[in-house]
């Protein structure tokens, strides 16, 4: 089992100006997204002699940034909106590092995150004029120097034919596909490594039928696998995890969760509406048992359409066993506000539904 590594990540508030040039041929994959109005992106990029990507290449651009983006750039054809984009990058002063990155993806787009993940690292990028999938993540910096995680042509998807999950599953859902899972959250995907020191991605997509509205029935885990220098040696299927139709949220962290191995979970925290406090994992989960699947910072309002009052956190079970998740309240100047709240889970073995195999 691959010992999970907690590397070092956050949000980089300030590119640092230092020009690096980047070379980087993009890869599109139109066929990649099951909506074809969707714009998809760099896939497995070959390069030359490519320069180390850094967090030099983070744009810390929020909305405003984009209004005024959009309204600069209305020439939809592909060289001038690229054009245009990148100069209003560099009106925000976006560092030339982070201008000569957004000028590589094929697409108007900027890096609002960085991740450090052994042989590789992680870019999270936004991009405004996508009609959905707006959120992504490339890894970069590895051989070759950018893989999109949303290229689904990169992944084993034959063997999802083999999973018991998956076709139990496709018995009843004849439209079923994959979908890129959440792309927001920077303690997504999992960064793990083996004895070799090679870097292990571990990325999940979401398994809907062909629609964005369309209910997610589970997931598909893919690792992504580097070796000791950062050569792509390919992703392949482990895991495939159900959603539970009309399951109820967990909420009393005095009751213990009880899962089967392939099953997935939503836990509920509440929120004060106002306040600049967050929950955040106080502790790393144990990877072997249960994995974050995404998370939600904003709560998501009432069915009334008022403001919500729980952040909800959604997990998947993999292996039988006793684990604990615990959460931690923090302010906005990282302090902790508030007892660490402990949730206990049991998984059990399940009926069939297992993982393909090991991360």
């Amino acid at each position: 089992m691959w010992a999970r590594v907690m590397l070092a990540t956050g949000v980089v508030c300030l590119a640092m100006v230092n020009c690096v040039a980047l070379r980087a041929q993009t890869v599109q994959d139109e066929t990649a997204r099951p909506d074809n109005a969707a714009q998809a992106t760099g896939a497995a990029g070959e390069t030359a002699n490519p320069a180390k990507v850094s967090v030099e290449v983070v744009f810390a651009a929020g909305n405003q940034f984009i209004d005024s983006a959009k309204a600069a750039c209305q020439d939809f054809h592909s060289d001038k909106l690229q054009d245009c984009f990148a100069h209003e990058m560099q009106k925000a002063n976006a560092s030339p590092m982070a201008v000569a990155f957004t000028q590589q993806l094929g697409e108007p787009g900027f890096v609002r995150d960085y991740k450090v993940a052994g042989a590789v690292d992680i870019a999270y990028v936004v991009y405004p004029y996508r009609a959905n999938e707006n959120e992504s993540c490339l890894i970069v910096n590895g051989d070759p120097a950018i893989v999109d995680v949303d290229n689904h042509k990169l992944l084993e998807t034959d063997a999802l034919k083999h999973n018991a999950a998956y076709i139990r599953l496709a018995k009843t859902h004849r439209q079923i596909s994959l979908w890129p899972g959440d792309r927001y959250a920077t303690d997504t995907p999992d960064v793990e490594m083996g004895a070799n020191a090679g870097a292990h991605i571990v990325v999940n997509y979401r398994l809907r039928e062909q629609c964005h509205a369309c209910a997610v029935l589970g997931h598909a885990w893919y690792a992504f696998d580097f070796d000791p220098t950062g050569k792509f040696e390919g992703a392949r299927l482990f895991a495939v995890s159900l959603a539970r139709a009309q399951a109820a949220p967990a909420r009393d962290a005095r009751k213990t969760i009880a899962l089967e191995a392939g099953q997935e979970v939503t836990i509920a925290l509440p929120v004060k509406s106002g306040t600049s406090v967050e929950w955040m994992l106080s502790k790393a989960l144990d990877s072997s048992k249960v994995r974050l699947i995404e998370h939600s910072h904003v709560a998501p309002p009432t069915k009334s359409g008022g403001p919500g009052r729980e952040e909800l956190w959604k997990f998947a079970a993999f292996r039988a066993g006793t684990t604990d998740i615990e959460f931690q309240r923090m302010g906005a100047s990282g302090t902790e506000a508030g007892k660490p709240v402990r949730f206990k889970v049991v998984v059990g073995t399940g009926s069939g539904v297992h993982p393909a195999s090991k991360p």
